[in-house]
C-alpha cells in the first residue's frame, strides 16, 4: 500500500493522471477490506423479535385474539402462534395457544403462518364471525428508546379534547424461580405485576395481574416492557382492552422478544 500512495501523489512524474488511474486499483484493494469488517462487526445480539399481530375482538367484546411469527433463534426455522383470550376470565380459549413450527429447510414463515390460521379457523368462525379490529391507544415497539415501556397513560377514544376517563398502568418486574432449563443463564429470571392505578379520589389502585410463577412456554423472561394497548367499544356501551406485554427472554444468539396479553378494566362510557 505505500507503493500505491507514492505513485498516487505523483512521484512517477504522472502527477494528477497517475493519481486518477490507480485510484480504481486502491478501491478494489480496499473493498474485501471493508466487507471483511463489516461482517467481522455483525449484530452481536441477533436474537429473535416475534412480528406481532392483531386479529381483533369479538363482536361482544369479551374475546380477543392476536398472532406473533418470525424465525425461531437459534434453530432458523419458521413458526407462528396464535391466542385467543377470554377477556372476562383471563384463561385462553381452547385449543388456543396454537404453535406451529416448521422443521424444514427452505420453510417459510407465511406457510407457518398459513398452517397456523388453518387450524384457528374454526375459534376464529366461532369466537368472533365478525371480528372487530378495535384501536392502538398506546405503541412501544423495540425501536422506540424514548420509553421503557414501564408506564402507559392513556383514553379510550382518539377524540381531543379527551372526553374519557384516562387509565394509568405501571409494570413492574421482579425475580422469581424460573424454569429448570434458567438454572444456567447467568442472569436472575423476572417474573411481572401489572397495576392500574388510582387517578381520583376515591379510586383504589388494583393489580391486574402478578406472577407467582413462570410457565416452561415463556422460556427464561430477563425483562418486560408494555408493548401496545388495543380498546374497542362495545356495540352495548363501555370498552373492552388488552395490554400486550413483550417479554424478553433468554435467547441462543441474544435476547428474543415474545408476546403475552391482559385483560384491562375500562371506566364507564360517559
Amino acid at each position: 500500500m505505500p507503493a500505491l500512495q507514492d505513485q498516487a501523489s505523483g512521484h512517477n512524474g504522472r502527477g494528477a493522471f497517475g493519481r486518477r488511474a490507480l485510484e480504481p486499483l486502491g478501491r478494489l484493494f480496499a473493498l474485501p477490506l471493508i466487507l471483511g469488517s463489516l461482517i467481522m462487526a455483525g449484530p452481536a445480539r441477533a436474537g429473535d423479535i416475534a412480528l406481532l399481530e392483531s386479529l381483533g375482538f369479538s363482536e361482544a367484546g369479551d374475546v380477543f385474539a392476536f398472532q406473533q411469527s418470525g424465525v425461531e433463534d437459534g434453530s432458523g426455522f419458521p413458526y407462528a402462534e396464535i391466542f385467543f383470550l377470554d377477556l372476562k376470565s383471563d384463561r385462553f380459549l381452547e385449543p388456543s395457544p396454537i404453535r406451529v413450527r416448521l422443521n424444514q429447510d427452505g420453510a417459510l414463515v407465511g406457510d407457518a403462518v398459513a398452517e397456523a390460521r388453518a387450524a384457528a379457523a374454526d375459534l376464529l368462525t366461532r369466537t368472533m364471525p365478525d371480528k372487530r379490529n378495535g384501536h392502538v391507544v398506546l405503541d412501544n415497539p423495540p425501536t422506540d428508546l424514548s420509553s421503557d415501556g414501564k408506564a402507559a397513560r392513556f383514553v379510550a377514544r382518539p377524540v381531543l379534547p379527551p372526553i374519557d376517563e384516562p387509565v394509568e398502568l405501571r409494570l413492574e418486574t421482579f425475580p422469581l424461580e424460573g424454569p429448570e432449563i434458567c438454572q444456567d443463564i447467568g442472569r436472575p429470571v423476572m417474573g411481572y405485576r401489572i397495576v392500574k392505578l388510582a387517578l381520583e379520589p376515591g379510586q383504589k389502585a388494583s393489580v391486574l395481574h402478578e406472577d407467582t410463577a413462570i410457565p416452561t412456554s415463556r422460556g427464561c423472561p430477563l425483562d418486560y416492557a408494555i408493548r401496545q394497548v388495543r380498546v374497542y367499544e362495545k356495540p352495548g356501551g363501555g370498552f373492552a382492552a388488552v395490554a400486550i406485554i413483550a417479554v424478553q427472554s433468554h435467547g441462543f444468539e441474544g435476547p428474543d422478544i415474545r408476546y403475552i396479553a391482559n385483560p384491562v378494566p375500562m371506566p364507564a362510557t360517559p
